[in-house]
């Protein structure tokens, strides 16, 4: 999450796979059958996991506490990830029909993908998944296969213009915020008590690099120029940790728990975006949110005659990646 620039727009289809389990407590059998094709717990784990990722990074680790029209953060989550596996067999076969392929480029970047995405695993989650890291290459060619189709579907949808300027004058204002950019440093360490320590010294004037170099348990983040700064947007910085008021120029929060870590976060730089800046980013966001209900559309014909069936004993006795 460190280091990280602009806004993580949320997406369940970082990779889809097949390989064999790993892992001591690992044990892959299937789970599903999408079609003729057998899903693997091994293949569904990992849709799992980055579907779980991206409900947190939008809703925070409350989700787990919301209804969803009668379903539990969990379960939702589950039939999710479940249905962007259809989406991505559909995708395929999508493919297969209009002589869609990828590019030597684009299968060197899912190779460069699959390498980030093992590389961010915790040992723990690696071995929930049932995953080696040569396996994710091909996975990760799936995930990218299913991008070329979306924009090819993308591009068959007009977006009018009208529609746009009305849709930048009614949240012009809601953009601006949402998009202000922080620059802020931060502080990350273990425990809930060493994190009050630090911001209480960091609260009464102590200097904020000193105590990053003598507490952050970071040891990637103290090793590079950024140290623990971070360039984030308000939506994304106050959804992933948790806060409720706005933070102004110089503010040093109290301790601030994400994922069992707590961060002391200090306001560096607040950069509002200019009007053109707004319009721009009005045109672009309304713009894939009509194409995106449109291959959501498309994709919902594809995947509506597909035959699923889950295998009870299985589904009912699966891990999860929350706490």
């Amino acid at each position: 999450m460190r280091k990280k620039t602009g806004l993580f727009l949320l997406s369940f289809l970082i990779c889809a796979c097949l390989f064999a389990g790993c892992g001591s407590g690992f044990s892959d059998e299937v789970i599903a059958r999408i079609d003729d094709r057998e899903i693997m717990k091994s293949e569904y784990m990992v849709y799992l996991y980055t579907t779980t990722q991206s409900f947190v990074s939008t809703a925070g680790n409350d989700v787990w506490e919301m209804d969803f029209d009668g379903q539990t953060g969990e379960e939702l989550v589950q039939e999710r990830a479940l249905s962007t596996m259809q989406s991505v067999i559909a995708a395929e076969s999508f493919a297969a029909e209009n002589n869609i392929s990828l590019t030597e480029e684009q299968i060197q970047e899912a190779h460069t993908a699959a390498e980030d995405f093992w590389n961010n695993l915790t040992e723990e989650d690696r071995e929930k998944m049932g995953i080696d890291e040569k396996s994710l290459d091909s996975l990760m060619e799936e995930s990218y296969l299913y991008s070329v189709v979306s924009e090819k579907l993308a591009a068959e949808c007009a977006v009018s213009e009208e529609e746009t300027q009305s849709y930048y004058e009614e949240n012009k204002g809601e953009i601006q915020d949402a998009y202000t950019l922080y620059t802020v440093d931060s502080i990350m360490v273990q425990d809930e008590e060493t994190a009050k320590e630090v911001a209480q010294k960091a609260q009464s004037g102590e200097d904020f690099s000193e105590l990053f170099a003598a507490y952050d348990v970071d040891e990637t983040a103290k090793e590079s120029e950024e140290g623990g700064q971070m360039t984030l947007y308000k939506s994304y910085m106050n959804n992933t940790f948790g806060i409720e008021e706005d933070l102004g120029l110089g503010q040093i929060t109290d301790p601030l728990e994400v994922s069992g870590s707590y961060f002391i976060l200090k306001v560096e730089e607040i950069s509002v975006p200019t009007e053109a800046d707004v319009k721009t980013l009005a045109e672009e966001t309304y713009r894939s949110q009509v194409q995106q209900a449109y291959v959501e559309n498309r994709m919902s014909e594809m995947t509506k005659n597909q035959k699923v069936e889950k295998v009870a004993e299985v589904w009912e006795n699966m891990d999860t990646f929350h706490q």
